[in-house]
């Protein structure tokens, strides 16, 4: 994909840097489809996922373009340092990591909300970091990060110490995934990236829940870009 320079070489044009990408996607796409019989079966794996790449290319672009015509998006932004490396994650992302819909999901609201410049300025170094964390994680720690998130927006949760088990028990309903046992794997990993505060007592059988139901300030801050994309996309949909 695409490096730093090369995207500057565009002038700040965004819609054609990702549409170029999105057309290389399909040449290439056609090469394997005129290739011979046993080549084509070689390269099953990486059709299907060429396949969805390319339907994540297509969703961003769309989006990128809705947000730029409606006004969302500031004309001189394509060119700041911000917008450049935050764009250069995400096309990594796509061509090397293999994406699927619930990382990809998360990177693109961190990216579209980044570039309305409504919770953060184009000075500051930070999304570039949540976009890299982000890119870091799998679809299991997505989906417990934001299941705790949600629980955390709860007022009428005591947020005093609280068992494991009752944490667990919490995020398991919350995200599906039902099996304790997944959901500890998952909040290890979590963890480790801190993004979650760590277990409490010698058994680790407790939980200090926080003002962000264990998330730490930076877990809960990703998750504020995340909320500020579905807001404003709920906000459309009532009007």
């Amino acid at each position: 994909m695409k490096n730093k320079y090369s995207i500057q070489k565009y002038g700040g044009d965004t819609a054609n840097i990702l549409k170029d990408s999105f057309v290389g996607l399909v040449e290439g796409l056609s090469g394997i489809a005129v290739s011979k019989k046993m080549d084509f079966q070689l390269s099953v794996g990486h059709l299907l996922q060429s396949l969805i790449k390319g339907k994540f290319l297509s969703q961003l672009i769309n989006e990128w373009n809705e947000y730029r015509n409606k006004g969302k998006i500031k004309d001189d932004y394509q060119t700041t340092e911000q917008h450049i490396e935050c764009l250069q994650e995400m096309l990594d992302f796509i061509d090397s990591d293999m994406p699927d819909e619930k990382r990809f999901s998360l990177l693109k609201k961190i990216f579209l909300v980044t570039a309305t410049e409504s919770i953060s300025e184009r000075n500051d170094v930070l999304p570039q970091q949540y976009m890299k964390i982000s890119r870091k994680l799998t679809s299991g720690e997505v989906l417990v990060l934001l299941g705790t998130f949600q629980f955390s927006k709860n007022k009428e949760i005591d947020l005093k110490d609280i068992a494991a088990g009752t944490w667990l028990n919490n995020i398991a309903k919350v995200t599906n995934l039902q099996h304790f046992e997944l959901i500890e794997l998952h909040e290890r990993n979590l963890i480790d990236k801190n993004l979650l505060t760590p277990r409490r007592y010698g058994d680790k059988s407790g939980v200090q829940l926080g003002k962000h139901y264990r998330l730490t300030e930076l877990g809960y801050q990703i998750c504020k870009f995340v909320e500020k994309y579905d807001e404003s996309h709920e906000a459309e949909q009532a009007d």
